[in-house]
């Protein structure tokens, strides 16, 4: 046994250099400020001041159900919309709907820029305008190509 300890040193420091150099080739730039507080999964809680999360739809056909919309905002700029439909007939086989795009955030103005396609392809340019961001809490107004919507978030 003591024999083959004389190997473990050596063995340790090439796997340590191995994995140090197995790294991405491109740095994660750092998240700053308000960047930094918006970096996360954000649930959907109020849109123009109705809560969403809980509540009951009825779609055209007769079904109930209801609807959670999480934002989840990447460091270095990729964008998630994940959009869950639970009907009431069927609760334990939930519809979920996972989009892409990016996002940007302009401190001057408090804005984010997001683009995002959905699943026919559609591409969306959105501006959300920041009223309120901590920790916990992200208020503001999106602004879309048919509609400006008051939305409110927390932070999952």
């Amino acid at each position: 046994m003591k024999h083959n300890l004389k190997y473990l040193a050596p063995a340790a420091a090439v796997t340590t250099l191995f994995l140090l150099g197995c790294g991405d080739d491109e740095a994660t730039p750092d998240c700053t400020g308000d960047e930094a507080l918006l970096g996360g999964s954000w649930q959907l809680l109020k849109e123009d001041g109705v809560t969403i999360n809980g509540k009951i739809e009825t779609n055209d056909i007769g079904e109930e159900y209801t609807y959670a919309l999480v934002y989840t905002f990447e460091c270095g700029g990729d964008f998630k919309i994940r959009q869950v439909f639970s009907y009431s007939d069927d609760p334990q086989n939930p519809v979920n709907d996972l989009y892409e795009g990016t996002w940007e955030f302009d401190s001057a103005d408090e804005t984010i820029s997001i683009g995002w396609t959905s699943g026919y392809q559609d591409v969306y340019e959105w501006d959300f305008e920041i009223d309120v961001v901590s920790e916990t809490l992200l208020k503001g107004t999106l602004y879309t190509e048919a509609d400006t919507v008051l939305q409110e978030f927390s932070k999952l």
